[in-house]
């Protein structure tokens, strides 16, 4: 094993360091093969055009293409949208629920039937172990619960641990995990070896600059995101506080204008209360 992490300021668990190296469709497709071990996948390309915004796509002059955050890849019958996830969130299922969604929205147009549609498979890939039993894959699709019956849907969502034993990981996964946790590039593993030249090429000094900059521009996004949700919020709750003392009133009696002209709802407002 070498020691790989003197130069990398970011490594392959960081999301957009993750995203820019999987969009190189063989690589994508190596680690596709090795998280469903015996399928052989003969084409995969990047879903370019693709109007799925299922996380954030972020349109910059300083890289060369759009960087989306999720990697989305498809072969001859099956959507993979792969997600590198370094932070437990309680709503993880419920992301992987949106996510399969948006990629059927964006498969079916108008006139198709629903046959056409693709299988799909999301894939978290997490440095945590979301639901604490310890495996490497957590494999899950609809099915009927009473008679344990598959749904046949074909959309399915994975949930990967790398913090998984050993005595619990596919041995074609170990490698990958080792280095997703330590950086560890074995001597003859050829696919690890390539991960760890693209990780290294986006992590040239000028690539750093271009990154660091973006990243930036990633949480300037996000803090004013969560201004506006507070603002909303904000907002939401005085017109709640309203309709709570225009209720009061009017079980008091008051006049419905005057109500409405104390509490600043309108006279139609008031009366549907």
């Amino acid at each position: 094993m070498q020691d790989n992490t003197t130069t990398i300021q970011y490594p392959l668990n960081n999301d957009i360091m993750f995203a820019l190296v999987m969009n190189d469709a063989e690589l994508c497709r190596g680690l596709l093969e090795r998280i469903f071990p015996g399928r052989k996948i003969r084409m995969l390309k990047v879903c370019d055009g693709s109007d799925v915004e299922v996380q954030n796509t972020i349109i910059t002059g300083m890289i060369s293409k759009s960087v989306r955050l999720d990697v989305l890849f498809e072969d001859e019958d099956s959507l993979y949208s792969i997600e590198m996830q370094r932070f437990d969130d309680s709503a993880l299922p419920k992301r992987g629920r949106y996510y399969a969604s948006a990629m059927d929205i964006d498969q079916l147009r108008k006139g198709d039937e629903y046959k056409e549609l693709k299988k799909n498979y999301v894939i978290f890939i997490c440095t945590f172990d979301h639901y604490g039993l310890e495996q490497a894959v957590y494999n899950f699709q609809n099915y009927d619960v009473k008679n344990s019956l598959p749904y046949g849907d074909e959309s399915y969502k994975l949930i990967i641990n790398t913090t998984a034993p050993a005595e619990n990981t596919p041995q074609e996964l170990m490698p990958f995990f080792d280095y997703v946790n330590r950086m560890e590039v074995p001597a003859d593993d050829a696919f690890i070896q390539a991960l760890h030249r693209q990780v290294q090429k986006y992590n040239t000094s000028e690539w750093r600059r271009k990154l660091m900059t973006l990243e930036e521009k990633i949480k300037l996004e996000v803090e004013m995101a969560r201004e506006e949700a507070f603002k909303d919020g904000e907002l939401k709750g005085k017109t709640e506080a309203k309709k709570m003392a225009a209720s009061k009133m009017k079980e008091k009696g008051f006049d419905i204008k005057e109500i409405a002209d104390i509490t600043g709802l309108t006279v139609e407002e008031t009366k549907n209360l």
